[in-house]
């Protein structure tokens, strides 16, 4: 099978993409403040100048408040919506009532938290949304059954997933329908293991890593 670029899908995705966690002044409940609103308009600004078309985010950033920060963005500049590609994640779940914090991926929540990232950014609908983490309880029937529906209303054109594994991908698409476009994975040059995990193969050093074997090259297939 040959790799399916994103452009092919119909996403033309810029080859750098801007994080928004640090928008909204952090992970408090502090009211969003008129700085805050500006230093939203100031990165995205410099991100459209220097070509960045696609921003990331999830419905957790700042407990939300990134999402409201990029939805006074849109509003300020009409028209950029068609332009930009926007991508949000959802599953993961702060202590409440309920429960401490955990993961969520039933139907009910998925499709709750799409309908509150969507009504936070002000938008109809998300190019991209990503299953923020891998969980070991995890329902895939559930979430295929989210995921049409999700296509079907037109509130989500793509899916993805969040730091998984080949084997945790390949589980979850065997029951979706439509084809992952991304596996957001975190790289850097301060965290190697993606790139060791393939050269230390039958040596000691293996031992120390944790990246997932062969998840590099699965994502490239």
């Amino acid at each position: 099978m040959k790799p399916i670029p994103l452009k092919q899908r119909g996403i033309e995705a810029s080859q750098l993409v801007l994080g928004c966690m640090r928008l909204g002044g952090g992970w408090n409940d502090n009211p969003i403040t008129s700085e805050h609103y500006n230093q939203g308009m100031e990165a995205v600004n410099a991100a459209l100048e220097i070509g960045i078309n696609m921003f990331d985010h999830a419905d957790v950033y700042a407990f939300g408040k990134a999402e409201r920060v990029f939805a006074h963005v849109l509003k300020e500049m009409p028209g950029l919506r068609k332009e930009i590609i926007i991508q949000s994640k959802c599953g993961i779940r702060f202590p409440d009532g309920v429960g401490p914090q955990r993961f969520d991926f039933t139907e009910a929540h998925i499709l709750k938290s799409v309908d509150g990232i969507l009504q936070r950014l002000g938008t109809e609908y998300l190019d991209i949304l990503l299953l923020h983490r891998p969980d070991p309880l995890i329902d895939p029937e559930e979430v295929a059954s989210a995921f049409r529906k999700l296509t079907a209303s037109g509130k989500v054109r793509h899916f993805g997933v969040s730091n998984m594994s080949q084997g945790q991908i390949k589980m979850l698409q065997a029951y979706c329908d439509e084809p992952f476009v991304a596996n957001q994975l975190e790289m850097s040059l301060l965290r190697t293991g993606f790139v060791e995990t393939g050269i230390h193969i039958n040596q000691d050093a293996a031992k120390d890593s944790i990246f997932p074997e062969g998840t590099m090259e699965f994502c490239r297939m």
